[in-house]
């Protein structure tokens, strides 16, 4: 029998039972892509993190993430709760104050900017690709149709909903308000289909309108595709609307930005953003809230 320990770490919160949670299992380099995927069946939580060794030089860690149903890329609530989780075992030496480390993602090797207070991680920034603006869809009746919604919904004004990347795609979808966010029920299989040829796995829905005043977007995240009905935080989303928002000039470039998701399933959470140019950066806090060892 193999043994392997994990920690569950919310992510995007300072409080427990909030966030977006991520099983990190370590030293995970003995299994098989196959039971990597039985593992994330088995913690049953919208993705769940491998800790690998890493096959790039200047990388400190390799990490794999999964879903339930499918192996997923991109550095958001999957990665920086890895790292987080890293950090508090101090797999690598951390000072007070800024660290830099890189981690090994699919074929990306990316900075991290590991914050530390008396020993401890206090905030991580992750560093994405270079924005990609994609796809628009303009096809509001199928878009409604696949929400179950209605048309006025959504906000035509400034922006279109079209995909983007800042190292995975996402479906951007704007719509008026907060009563808007609320009065969507996807239909799964009409909403995987639609976004498909957009390269997405479902819609990233977005309003202006926030719970708190200092946020800049309040968010939900629909990824029928990969089998999550609702994701509580998405950092792979969030980066590439700050970018798109910003690009635009909805959204000023150069400063901290806070997009909210998960207030409406209970699960509040906090994505910091900051996009200046072509750099963006994605991070946040975490809370570990428990660990053990899995046995197989």
């Amino acid at each position: 029998m193999r043994s392997f320990h994990f920690k569950l770490v919310d992510v995007f919160t300072e409080k427990p039972l909030e966030g977006n949670l991520l099983p990190v299992v370590m030293e995970a380099d003995s299994l098989s892509s196959d039971e990597m995927q039985a593992i994330a069946r088995e913690f049953n939580a919208s993705e769940t993190t491998f800790v690998l060794k890493p096959t790039a030089e200047k990388a400190a860690w390799r990490l794999r993430s999964f879903t339930p149903q499918a192996e997923v890329y991109g550095a958001g609530h999957n990665a920086l709760g890895a790292c987080w989780a890293l950090a508090e075992n101090k797999t690598v030496a951390l000072r007070d104050g800024q660290n830099i480390v890189y981690q090994e993602i699919g074929a990306s090797v990316l900075p991290l900017e590991i914050y530390v207070e008396a020993g401890k991680p206090e905030k991580i920034l992750m560093t994405h690709d270079k924005p990609v603006f994609g796809q628009k869809f303009t096809d509001y009746k199928a878009l409604a149709d696949a929400l179950n919604t209605d048309e006025t919904i959504f906000a035509t004004d400034s922006t279109e909903p079209q995909a983007v990347s800042t190292g995975a795609f996402h479906f951007l979808v704007p719509v008026k308000n907060l009563a808007a966010l609320k009065n969507v029920q996807p239909d799964p299989k009409k909403l995987a289909a639609l976004a498909k040829p957009l390269g997405c796995e479902g819609c990233y829905l977005y309003s202006l309108e926030t719970v708190e005043a200092k946020s800049a977007a309040q968010t939900r995240a629909f990824f029928p595709g990969i089998g999550i009905s609702e994701d509580p935080a998405t950092g792979t989303a969030a980066g590439p609307l700050a970018a798109l928002l910003v690009s635009k000039g909805i959204l000023p470039a150069g400063e901290t930005l806070i997009i909210e998701q998960g207030f409406l399933i209970n699960r509040p959470s906090r994505i910091e953003v900051f996009v200046k140019g072509e750099e963006i950066k994605v991070g946040g806090k975490c809370i570990s809230v428990g660990e053990g060892i899995l046995k197989l």
